[in-house]
C-alpha cells in the first residue's frame, strides 16, 4: 500500500500527505479479520485477526494463492472473481479455516482487493432460532386445524398418530383415555406396535403399574432417553416396554378445565434425546387434551340425544293379521335431537292408524315440536270419528296458534279390518310428507303420491284431503322420513325413485322372513353409510 495525498488542506496550509503505511495501520486496529489480496489473488496482507480466524501463520502465507494458502477458501473464489471484474462490493458467507462461519465482503480498490470478514455464527444462529420457531408455529397451527375437525376419540388418535409421525419424526404415538368413573385407562389402538404389545396397554386399571396409568393418576409427566429410567421406575413392566420396541419417548398428562382426561405418548425406536422436541410435546398435549375433552362431551350428547329420542318412540302394538316394523336411525350429526317419529295406535272396530312425521330441525326445540304434535295426533286419532285429514284438522287448530306454530310434515293413515276376500283398505292423508308407497305380493311399488298439501300448523284452516288405496294379503306398506331418500348428490324425487325400484324386488325376497329383516335390507340398499339426516322407517305386511 502506498501513501495517498488528500484532497483538501489541513489547518489552511497546502496538501496533507497520508503517512506511508497508515493503512495498515488502520485496517490492522479494524476487530474484524481484514486481509488484502493482489491481482493474481496472491496474499499481500493479513491482519491478525484475520490470521487467528484462518488458523495460519500470517508470514507464512504472503505471497501464496488465497486457496492454497488458506484452508475452506476455494468456495469463496467465484464471489471474488465477480468483485473484480465488475468493481462492486461482493458478500457471501463461507467458513474460514475452521467450524466458523463468516460474512465476507470482497471490496476492489485499485487492483487489488480487500476482504473484510465479520462473525455469522450469532446471526445464523438467531436466524435458525427463528425458523425454528417459525417451523413450530406452523406444526402447532396444523395440530389445531387437524385436531379441531376431529369429532370422535378414535379420529383424535389418528390425528395424534399423523401429526406425531409426520411432524416430530417419531415412531410411535399413543392417545390414552382415562375413564373416571370406571377408574380405567383406554389406549386407543392404532396398529403402530406388535398387536400383543397393543393390546395388553388396551385397557388397565387406573392403579396398573404402567406409564399411561401412572400419568393419568399424577399428572405428571415422564420423558426418557433411554430405557434405563423406565426399567427403574416400572420395573414390573419394564419388559412389555422393551417389546415395544420403543427405546425413548414422553408421556404426558392431558389436562383440559383444570382435570386429567387422559395422557398423550410420543415414542422413538432408538434413544433419542427428547427435551428438544419437549415444548412442542407439551403444546400438542394442551391441543390433544381440548380435543379429548369435547370429544367425550359429544359422545355423551350423542349418547343423550339419541336416548331421548327413542323414548319419545311410541313402542309398536300387537295387531291381528298386520305385521309391524320400524326403525329409528339417527344422522351422523349424532349429537342432534331430532325431530322424526313413528307411531301405530290400534283403534276400535280392529283398524290400525299408522303415522310417520317429521318436525323441523336438529334439536331440543324440534324435539319438543315432535312430542307435541305426535302426542295430540294420537290423541285426536282416539278421540275424533273421521277419516285421518280431520284428525290433521284438529292438529291444526292446536299448533297454528301464535307461538306454537311449526312446520311438520306427516303422513297419517288407517289400515280397515279385512274385507272376507281378505283384501284392506288404506285411507290416508298427507300435510307435506314424502309418499308411503305400498309393494303387491309380487313385488309391484307404487308411490302414493298426490298433490302436495300444507305442513301441518301453518294454517289452522289448511285444505286437507284423503285418500284410498286396497291393500290385498301380503302387501307391505312402506312409510318413511325424507332422511331415506335426499342427499346432497339425490334429490327428493330421484331418491324416491330409486326407493321405489328397490322396494319392489326386496319385498318379494323377504316375503317369507320377518318385517325387520325387510327394514334392515331397505336401509343397507338406500344407507350404506350413516344418513346426513335422520331416517324413520314403519312398515305394516297385511296376512
Amino acid at each position: 500500500m502506498v501513501a495517498r495525498q488528500s484532497r483538501g488542506a489541513r489547518d489552511g496550509g497546502g496538501p496533507a500527505l497520508i503517512p506511508e503505511e497508515w493503512w495498515q495501520r488502520a485496517v490492522a486496529a479494524h476487530p474484524d479479520p481484514v486481509a488484502v489480496l493482489g491481482p493474481g489473488w496472491e496474499v499481500l496482507w493479513v491482519s491478525d485477526a484475520a490470521a487467528t480466524a484462518s488458523g495460519v501463520d500470517a508470514e507464512a502465507v504472503l505471497g501464496l494463492v488465497l486457496w492454497d494458502a488458506v484452508p475452506g477458501t476455494s468456495t469463496s473464489r467465484e464471489p471474488l472473481l465477480r468483485a473484480a471484474r465488475t468493481g462492486l462490493t461482493s458478500t457471501w458467507e463461507a467458513r474460514i479455516g475452521g467450524p466458523r462461519w463468516y460474512e465476507l465482503q470482497a471490496v476492489p480498490v485499485d487492483g487489488l482487493v480487500l476482504v473484510i470478514a465479520r462473525d455469522a455464527d450469532r446471526r445464523r444462529a438467531a436466524a435458525a432460532e427463528r425458523e425454528a420457531l417459525l417451523e413450530r408455529t406452523r406444526t402447532l397451527l396444523e395440530v389445531s386445524t387437524a385436531l379441531a375437525a376431529a369429532r370422535t376419540l378414535d379420529e383424535v388418535a389418528a390425528t395424534v398418530v399423523e401429526v406425531a409421525t409426520e411432524h416430530l419424526g417419531a415412531d410411535y404415538a399413543g392417545l390414552s383415555v382415562l375413564e373416571p368413573v370406571a377408574r380405567r385407562v383406554r389406549t386407543i389402538a392404532r396398529a403402530q406396535l406388535r398387536p400383543d404389545v397393543e393390546q395388553a396397554w388396551a385397557d388397565l386399571p387406573l392403579d396398573h403399574p404402567g406409564p399411561a396409568p401412572w400419568v393419568c393418576r399424577t399428572g405428571r409427566e415422564l420423558v426418557f432417553d433411554d430405557l434405563t429410567a423406565v426399567r427403574a421406575a416400572f420395573p414390573e413392566v419394564a419388559e412389555r416396554v422393551e417389546r415395544s420396541g420403543l427405546r425413548s419417548g414422553a408421556v404426558v398428562p392431558l389436562v383440559a378445565e383444570g382435570a386429567v382426561v387422559g395422557s398423550l405418548t410420543v415414542g422413538w425406536a432408538a434413544e433419542h434425546p427428547v427435551e428438544p422436541e419437549l415444548d412442542v410435546v407439551r403444546a400438542f398435549a394442551a391441543y390433544t387434551a381440548q380435543a379429548v375433552r369435547r370429544a367425550v362431551l359429544l359422545a355423551d350428547r350423542t349418547s343423550a340425544a339419541e336416548v331421548l329420542q327413542r323414548a319419545l318412540l311410541e313402542p309398536l302394538p300387537s295387531c291381528p293379521g298386520v305385521e309391524l316394523a320400524a326403525r329409528y336411525l339417527p344422522a351422523a350429526r349424532g349429537d342432534h335431537v331430532g325431530g322424526d317419529w313413528h307411531d301405530a295406535v290400534p283403534l276400535d272396530g280392529g283398524r290400525l292408524a299408522l303415522v310417520v312425521g317429521d318436525a323441523a330441525g336438529h334439536d331440543v326445540a324440534a324435539a319438543a315440536v315432535m312430542g307435541r304434535v305426535s302426542g295430540s295426533l294420537r290423541s285426536f286419532l282416539l278421540a275424533v270419528d273421521g277419516p285421518p285429514s280431520r284428525t290433521l284438522h284438529a292438529v291444526d287448530a292446536v299448533m297454528a296458534r301464535p307461538g306454537r306454530s311449526a312446520p311438520t310434515s306427516a303422513v297419517v293413515g288407517v289400515l280397515s279390518p279385512p274385507r272376507p276376500d281378505g283384501v284392506r283398505a288404506w285411507r290416508w292423508s298427507n300435510a307435506g310428507h314424502p309418499p308411503a308407497l305400498l309393494v303387491l305380493p309380487d313385488g309391484r311399488a307404487t308411490a302414493l303420491a298426490r298433490t302436495p298439501e300444507l305442513l301441518l300448523g301453518v294454517e289452522d284452516h289448511a285444505e286437507r284431503s284423503d285418500h284410498v288405496v286396497p291393500v290385498p294379503p301380503g302387501a307391505v306398506l312402506l312409510l318413511h322420513t325424507d332422511g331415506l331418500v335426499e342427499r346432497r348428490d339425490l334429490d327428493l324425487d330421484q331418491g324416491l325413485q330409486r326407493l321405489q325400484a328397490l322396494l319392489g324386488p326386496l319385498v318379494v325376497e323377504h316375503a317369507s322372513a320377518p318385517l325387520e329383516d325387510l327394514l334392515d335390507a331397505v336401509l343397507a340398499a338406500c344407507l350404506p353409510e350413516r344418513p346426513e339426516d335422520d331416517v324413520v322407517l314403519l312398515a305394516a305386511r297385511t296376512s
